[in-house]
């Protein structure tokens, strides 16, 4: 049975990636089309302002943790808080402080209610390794130009026996219905949607009725990082490919440091995912336990 946390109005799978394997492969064999998406802090802040980006999220057949943002919040909406205002604002930012450097010197604390970060780009992986063994194919789309083919011969020389009916740019490389036409002739297992958030689910509401059997993945950035490729909205003073985090980083909820130093850039975007999104879900709970 599915279960789900409901993270400021955005549905979460709580789930580990054994279970999301098992679970794709399911979808995989109802003969069904299906939409995995992949929310992290940027798409719950996004949400609250959004009616139809939040409806799309939660129509998903899976909606995977990606970020330890997500687990946080998850962690904190469940702790209780005193029902008195001065000692529930108290509380409450206390909370959120402790909570913070918990991730750091105690991550597994954060896992208790959504047992595990799954990342777009861990599935990639893992989703090929699985189609590999079932004899299901892929096909990829978005990123720069040339980054989804790069990332196509990596998976290949990972996974010989891997499908792989097809890759595109997409937009605005490659015009979309070419893109579309091309998945529908093939008629690949997976889908992998290499685009912003937004526009990942654009194709999922547009094209998923119209695909038997095809399941759509939003990935983000995982083809740069499979390809070694440089993000697709990086400023030309700002081109070196993109690399993720050292683990040690990931584990312990510092792979935004990571960012902000290796793609400076990005840094209103780090600073809303960080920031931005923890002070929302402060405020969300102090307002819920006092109305």
């Amino acid at each position: 049975m599915r279960k789900t946390i409901d993270i400021l109005g955005v549905t979460v799978d709580a789930i580990t990636v054994p279970e999301a394997l098992e679970r794709i492969s399911a979808l995989a064999e109802d003969g069904q089309s299906h939409a995995i998406v992949t929310p992290n802090p940027e798409f719950v802040v996004q949400a609250q302002t959004d009616a139809e980006f939040r409806a799309l999220i939660n129509s998903a057949d899976l909606s995977l943790p990606d970020g330890i943002g997500i687990l946080w919040a998850a962690k904190y909406l469940s702790l209780p808080l005193a029902k008195y205002p001065l000692f529930t604002y108290l509380q409450a930012y206390m909370n959120w402080m402790g909570t913070g450097l918990r991730i750091i010197w105690q991550p597994d604390y954060v896992s208790s209610v959504i047992p595990e970060r799954i990342t777009g780009a861990d599935m990639v992986w893992e989703i090929s390794k699985l189609a590999a063994q079932r004899g299901w194919s892929i096909f990829l789309v978005g990123a720069a130009e040339g980054v989804a083919k790069a990332a196509a011969q990596n998976l290949q020389w990972l996974y010989p026996n891997l499908i792989i009916s097809g890759v595109s740019a997409g937009p605005p490389y490659e015009s979309e219905e070419l893109a579309m036409q091309q998945i529908k002739t093939n008629q690949p297992k997976f889908v992998f949607l290499a685009f912003p958030a937004k526009e990942q689910l654009r194709w999922i509401k547009t094209y998923k009725e119209q695909a038997d059997g095809i399941i759509f993945i939003g990935v983000g950035g995982a083809l740069d990082f499979i390809a070694g490729g440089v993000a697709l909205n990086a400023p030309r003073n700002h081109q070196q490919p993109a690399k993720r985090s050292p683990a040690w980083l990931q584990n312990h909820g510092l792979e935004w440091i990571w960012r902000l130093f290796t793609q400076p850039w990005r840094w209103a975007r780090i600073l809303t995912a960080v920031f931005g999104f923890s002070l929302r879900v402060v405020r969300y709970k102090i307002k819920k336990t006092l109305k």
